[in-house]
């Protein structure tokens, strides 16, 4: 959701989460990209906030 053909997005939540990032990538098990679009990804937490709300 958001990520070019071939990738995926990654949502890091925690500091736990962020440093096993950081390790994957540096033991070249992931590569990352600065490519995206956060309107496809913001749309449906929108819609998913509202429906809590009500």
């Amino acid at each position: 959701m958001g990520s070019p053909n071939g990738y995926t997005t990654l949502i890091v939540r925690t500091l736990v989460g962020q440093h096993l990032l950081e390790s994957a990538v540096a033991n070249g098990k992931l590569s990352t990209t600065d490519e995206l679009n956060l309107g496809i990804i913001e749309k449906p937490g929108a819609k998913k906030l509202e429906r809590k709300q009500k």
